[in-house]
């Protein structure tokens, strides 16, 4: 029985020879991990709607292993963060957080609104990129359950996930490059 949810395209993988393994943030279910059967080629009718840091409304079929995007539509493109460099540099930071500290599907409306709220304040020209992203690690530390006040919010997550994240030191440079 085919399913609909909203969500925001934060990831892509190659899968095979044509296919994405695609990482969405949805507002019914969560984190999910969709194939994209056939996005990798060039007269793909979905390919345009499953680009990253969309927002698409997806039609999707359970499937054995992972389930299977068979109509998408684009809500929000977000389309001045596409075209600026530290728009995208700070949208592929919070896609990168999102996807390390949200281990599964568990439908959260805090977290949803807050991953909304910030790609659309990202997409507006004249927003602090700087404030957003502190909001937003914050934010989501809180609501992950790890408290609303962190001395260095970053040290906090990397010591959460004992890892580095690899774009905000990307982010950091480009922040460096405004001062």
């Amino acid at each position: 029985m085919l399913y609909k949810t909203q969500g925001i395209i934060i990831k892509k993988s190659n899968l095979g020879e044509f296919d994405h393994l695609i990482t969405i943030y949805t507002k019914e279910f969560g984190k999910i991990l969709l194939k994209g059967k056939s996005t990798r080629k060039n007269q793909a009718k979905l390919k345009g709607h499953l680009e990253l840091f969309l927002n698409s409304c997806l039609m999707v079929a359970p499937a054995r292993g992972f389930d299977i995007i068979t109509g998408a539509e684009t809500v929000r493109s977000f389309s001045y963060l596409h075209n600026d460099l530290l728009s995208l540099s700070a949208s592929f930071y919070l896609s990168e957080l999102i996807d390390k500290l949200i281990p599964e599907p568990e439908k959260d409306d805090q977290i949803w609104d807050l991953i909304l709220y910030s790609f659309q304040a990202i997409n507006n020209k004249n927003s602090d990129t700087k404030i957003i992203v502190n909001n937003f690690e914050s934010k989501l530390l809180e609501f992950l359950g790890y408290g609303s006040k962190q001395e260095n919010n970053l040290d906090s997550i990397q010591s959460i996930l004992n890892e580095k994240i690899n774009s905000k030191y990307f982010l950091q440079k480009e922040f460096d490059l405004l001062i």
